[in-house]
């Protein structure tokens, strides 16, 4: 840190644009400070500092003690503001935001010369104010204590949640999550089908098994770090625990993405149960932002977001009944061709071993009377079934999004939405198709498929059970 940072305060003028204000009287007391020794780290600066600002108390009109503090403030600005900064460039580019929105919710600090007896009278409690009342050089650098404040900041929190962010690691949040709340939120939020829930849950546990237990007895030692991503050796230890326990072997490759897989779902989740960015969270469902930015359903974001979930259970639905419609018209079609093989059972079977087990064409061929890859692939018809389910889907959405849309939508805007509505869910539905193409390209072999459509086949093929 620059040593001008403890004179040089920070803060928002009248039209909340930032600005830098040099104080004349703290300059001069922390020059004649430490004049000596230049090359002094921040460390034991803002010790001497809050030593000397502790040393007057709250009875203190001891100017030394009052200077330090502002000393002490102007440092905390920049800190802020650098958080800020690092906020902005991280996620504020992806989400619509910059370090010029967040300045407002944590450097409101303008009194300066109000004495801590002042400050107590008028009531006014600064950022800074609550950071120095809590912190200790013995218990940390003041830096860190200044992200902390700031990153737990309400206000601050709900405005980042509104654009999508959460502010937790995916190792911390993968370490607070029970695995009973894991079965919760993959069965109620994402629909997800049993197997999927249960692999899940158990490389949670055998994450636990390690990594959690790892960080409390850190915690009883005293040690108090953030959340970093799993080691090498910790890494082989959860695959050892998992394979010890179900059979699974799974490469540290593999490992580290189902783990970041898991905790992105669970972010999702975090960001929408707390009222956040709804479009932001995709539900692992198609990127809905393109249609509230193409219609403008509402001015208002609780109209924006009340659509969206209701939205998002129409496409859920339409996607379901879009399914067993398509798989209705393909068993029907099968039963008037006469073949010993090629029968509705062997079908669901096909479809259920490949979608919901993971295995290869070549695999299936003898588990339903074929003897080549082949024969199996011309049997199922991926491409031709995907196109039918998409095609179906189309159909089924869009009157049911009209139908929403007209309870809190403008006419007007209807009218616009009624013209636009097939274009933008073209689009929508394209996202899905296109992830289940992909992913049938490049599977993860004995692994269930992940992609919406997957999902939502192999949860109906599930329900139906026959074959």
């Amino acid at each position: 840190m620059i040593v001008s940072a403890y004179w040089q305060f920070v803060k928002l003028d009248f039209s909340n644009k930032r600005q830098t204000e040099s104080i004349s009287v703290a300059q001069t007391y922390f020059q004649n400070q430490f004049t000596n020794n230049p090359e002094i780290q921040d460390s034991k600066i803002v010790r001497q500092l809050w030593q000397q600002m502790c040393r007057g108390g709250e009875t203190s009109s001891n100017e030394e003690s009052h200077l330090a503090e502002i000393c002490l403030r102007c440092y905390i600005s920049h800190q802020i503001d650098r958080v800020c900064w690092d906020l902005g460039v991280k996620f504020g580019n992806n989400k619509g935001f910059s370090n010029v929105d967040l300045l407002p919710f944590v450097l409101p600090d303008e009194v300066l010369w109000m004495t801590p007896k002042q400050q107590k009278k008028s009531g006014y409690k600064s950022l800074a104010t609550s950071l120095l009342q809590t912190f200790h050089p013995d218990k940390g650098r003041l830096n860190t204590w200044v992200k902390r404040y700031v990153k737990q900041h309400p206000e601050l929190k709900k405005f980042l949640l509104q654009h999508g962010v959460f502010l937790i690691s995916d190792w911390a949040l993968l370490n607070d999550t029970s695995p009973q709340q894991l079965q919760r939120i993959f069965a109620d939020f994402y629909h997800a089908v049993d197997l999927e829930i249960k692999q899940r849950r158990e490389l949670l546990i055998s994450y636990h098994a390690v990594y959690r237990q790892e960080r409390l007895r850190q915690r009883m030692q005293g040690i108090k770090l953030a959340c970093q991503p799993p080691t090498s050796e910790q890494l082989t230890r959860i695959a050892d625990d998992l394979k010890n326990r179900t059979g699974r072997v799974m490469s540290h490759e593999l490992l580290l993405s189902q783990l970041q897989g898991i905790a992105a779902k669970l972010r999702r989740y975090k960001i929408v149960s707390q009222g956040g960015y709804i479009a932001e969270v995709s539900f692992d469902q198609p990127d809905i932002q393109p249609m509230v930015e193409g219609s403008q359903l509402t001015q208002e974001d609780e109209e924006q977001i009340k659509f969206l979930k209701l939205y998002h259970n129409q496409f859920i639905e339409s996607l379901d009944q879009a399914i067993f419609q398509v798989i209705d018209d393909f068993t029907s079609k099968l039963q008037r061709k006469v073949s010993a093989n090629k029968n509705e059972k062997s079908l669901l079977t096909a479809l259920h071993l490949f979608h919901c087990q993971g295995q290869p064409m070549s695999q299936i061929a003898s588990q339903i009377g074929f003897k080549k890859q082949y024969e199996v692939t011309r049997f199922v018809k991926l491409n031709e079934f995907r196109a039918d389910i998409r095609q179906r889907l189309l159909i089924n959405l869009r009157d049911r999004v009209l139908e929403t849309a007209k309870y809190l939508t403008a006419s007007q805007q209807l009218e616009t939405l009624d013209k636009r509505i097939e274009v933008i869910l073209d689009e929508q539905i394209d996202n899905i198709i296109q992830e289940a193409e992909s992913e049938t390209k490049k599977p993860i072999r004995n692994q269930p498929l992940c992609s919406l459509l997957a999902r939502r086949l192999c949860r109906y093929l599930d329900k139906r059970g026959d074959f």
